[in-house]
Order: C-alpha cells, then sequence, then structure tokens
C-alpha cells in the first residue's frame, strides 16, 4: 500500500510573493497563491515560523509566483530561512525554479532541506503557457546545477496535462531524470481553475496517466513514485488512486480521495523516508 501524507495543518505551503505573479501561467493566473500562507516580508516568514513550531508544526514549503526568468526570488529571505533552520529546527522546501550556480550553493548554505524542482520540458509551455523566458535547455542545465550544488535532497515535480490537458513532453521528462536516480518523483495533474484560460479544459485521461506512470516505473527502477496534491478530486481521483494502487505504479499520495489502512505521515510527499517517518502518526 502506497504511504500517505496530509501536510496541513503541520507543513503548510507558504507564498512568498504573497498573491504576486510576473508568469500568470495559463493554467493558474496566480489564483492558486490565495490558497497559500500569505507572507511577503522576511521578518514576517520568521513569525509565522515561531507560531508554527509553537503550536508542533514540522516545517513548511515556501512557494509563491515566479519571475519571468522562471525563479522564485528567494534571495530577500535567505537569512530569515538560515535563522528559521538554525533556531526554530524545522523542516524547510522550497520550489526555487530555475537556478544558476550560485544561486543553488545559496539555498545549500542557508540550510533549506529539500528543492522542489519543476521538470518543464516543452519550448511551447515555457513560452506560452508559463510565459518564461528559459527554454528546456536552461530547465535541463537548472536541473543539473541544483542536483550538484543544490540543497542536500532534490526532488523533481512533472505537472502533467500542463499543454491544455495533453501529455507528450512528460515522457522527456522522465528520461532525462533517470541520470538523477531520484530518491522520489512527484506528479501533479493539471487541474482547471475557473478565471484561468485553462477553465475548460479536460485534464489528462485516466489510461494516459496509468501509462506515464508505468513508464516511470520501468524507468526510474530505484525511484518512489507520488501522486502529489494537484489533481481534480471526487471521481476522477479516486478512479486514478485506485488504478495507480491496483497495478503497484505508486508508492505516495498526498491527501487520498480513497480510504487507505496506512499510518498518517503529517509532511509533504517529497521528504525522504529518512526524515518523514518520523512523523508518522499510528
Amino acid at each position: 500500500m502506497p504511504k500517505v501524507y496530509v501536510p496541513h495543518p503541520k507543513y503548510p505551503t507558504v507564498s512568498i510573493t504573497g498573491s504576486r505573479c510576473e508568469l500568470k501561467c495559463d493554467y493558474c493566473r496566480g489564483l492558486v497563491l490565495r490558497t497559500m500562507v500569505q507572507i511577503e516580508s522576511p521578518d514576517r516568514l520568521l513569525s509565522f515560523c515561531k507560531r508554527l513550531k509553537e503550536r508542533g508544526g514540522i516545517g513548511c514549503l515556501l512557494s509563491g509566483g515566479f519571475n519571468k526568468e522562471g525563479k522564485l526570488p528567494f534571495e530577500p529571505y535567505i537569512e530569515t530561512i538560515r535563522c528559521v533552520k538554525k533556531e526554530l529546527d524545522l523542516m524547510l522546501s522550497i520550489h526555487p525554479g530555475i537556478l544558476n550556480k550560485d544561486e543553488a550553493v545559496q539555498l545549500r548554505d542557508s540550510g533549506i532541506d529539500i528543492a522542489e524542482f519543476y521538470v518543464i520540458l516543452s519550448d511551447n509551455v515555457l513560452r506560452n503557457v508559463m510565459h518564461t523566458k528559459p527554454n528546456k535547455d536552461d530547465v535541463l542545465k537548472a536541473l543539473d546545477i541544483i542536483y550538484t550544488y543544490g540543497p542536500r535532497y532534490v526532488s523533481p515535480h512533472i505537472t502533467v496535462g500542463s499543454d491544455y490537458g495533453k501529455i507528450s513532453w512528460e515522457y522527456e521528462a522522465i528520461d532525462a531524470l533517470r541520470d538523477y536516480d531520484p530518491y522520489v518523483l512527484i506528479f501533479l495533474i493539471l487541474v482547471p481553475i475557473e478565471g484561468t484560460p485553462m477553465a475548460h479544459v479536460k485534464p489528462p485521461s485516466i489510461s494516459d496517466l496509468v501509462n506515464l506512470f508505468a513508464t516511470a516505473r520501468k524507468k526510474l527502477e530505484n525511484t518512489e513514485l507520488a501522486l502529489g496534491c494537484m489533481r481534480v478530486r471526487g471521481k476522477y481521483t479516486q478512479t486514478l488512486e485506485s488504478e495507480l494502487m491496483r497495478k503497484g505504479l505508486v508508492d505516495r499520495i498526498t491527501v487520498p480521495y480513497t480510504s487507505i489502512p496506512e499510518p498518517t505521515i503529517h509532511t509533504c510527499c517529497s521528504l525522504p523516508d529518512s526524515v518523514a517517518l518520523k512523523y508518522i502518526q499510528k
């Protein structure tokens, strides 16, 4: 049976840019940021983390809106991150975006535990859906940089169906990850959101998703496959979860719709077992 992850409330997601995002991707338009804890200054992040620690929190995911270079503007928060790690000993993960070597080293030296990296290998998606300047070669270069110079743990993410519901480049992303033997690969699946250009796009079919997971299982033999928190709820995810479990294609599920008789881990599904299994609630 897959491991069960329920991050809220002990491992919340924080937007360090508030509701601001320069990209306005066609599948989000910045609306997802409204579901996160809104933090817009280093002092407020430190105060939030202190309260989180007092409430028995485990850590948090630092996210937010990206700039046109496809990066989360985290530099003003580096000293605060270092302080949180040293004084509060919370787990910290981050959606950094596309980094250069100096930025990757900066994140590692700050004490960030996990870099959650989006592996998007489609020039069309990067330019016409996400509206970023980098191309897929820049993403591949940044992937290598973050594995070589970044935080100790890297959890690659694939946003499936971001090309208006179609699956294509995702297979190339799986191939690219074979060189890094990741401990986990997290699949996020398009959720049509009202108020965006993709509001009425159908998410990928269950059969296409099962085929994608099966390919990842075959090509990444040592990698745990995770069904992340971004996916359409209801019958769609119930059917998907059931099919993936029946075929033995999923090792981690975040906030499962299906009842799974396993202990709950109150963290992001990106944490390595050596860390996450400390936080099992039986």
